[in-house]
C-alpha cells in the first residue's frame, strides 16, 4: 500500500508465542570473552596460527573474526584465568579443521577428535594462556 509504513523486523525467527520478533528482545548471537596474559600475543596466536582475521587491538582488549565467528580478549594479571576458560565452536568439515589445526602442531593428545553421545564430533585446542576452544559439528551436518 502507497505511502503505509513498514514495520521493521530484524529478524525471520518465530517465537515460541508466535510472535514474529516484533516487541520481544531477540537474542542475535554470543561473543566470548576470552582472558589473556598478553593481547599482541594471544592476536598473533589466532590469526597466524589458527586462521582469524584481526578484527580490532584497543591496547587491552580486542578481537579476532574467523567466518561467522567472533572472538573478544581481555587482558588479565590472573596467571591461571585462561586454564579456566573457553568456548565452543560450532564447525563444519571438523575432521578438515582437525587435520588442518593438527598439522599445525596445536592439537594435544589428549584432545583428539571424538564423537559424543550427545551427538556431536568435537575436539579441543588450547590457546597460549590455556583457554580452551572446543570446536563442535553437530552429527549429519557435514563431514
Amino acid at each position: 500500500m502507497a505511502g503505509e509504513r513498514q514495520q521493521y523486523v530484524p529478524c525471520d525467527k518465530i517465537a515460541k508465542d508466535g510472535s514474529f520478533g516484533v516487541g520481544h528482545p531477540y537474542f542475535t548471537r554470543g561473543i566470548p570473552m576470552l582472558p589473556v596474559a598478553n593481547l599482541r600475543q594471544a592476536i598473533d596466536f589466532y590469526v597466524d596460527v589458527l586462521g582469524f582475521r584481526l578484527g580490532f587491538n584497543a591496547g587491552t582488549y580486542g578481537g579476532v573474526r574467523r567466518d561467522a565467528i567472533e572472538i573478544h580478549f581481555v587482558n588479565s594479571d590472573d596467571a591461571l584465568a585462561g586454564e579456566r576458560s573457553g568456548c565452543r565452536i560450532e564447525v563444519t568439515e571438523i575432521r578438515r579443521l582437525y587435520s588442518e589445526f593438527r598439522g599445525r602442531g596445536v592439537v594435544a593428545p589428549a584432545d583428539e577428535i571424538v564423537a559424543k553421545p550427545w551427538g556431536t564430533t568435537e575436539f579441543t585446542v588450547r590457546d597460549p594462556d590455556g583457554n580452551a576452544l572446543t570446536f563442535v559439528e553437530v552429527f549429519g551436518l557435514g563431514s
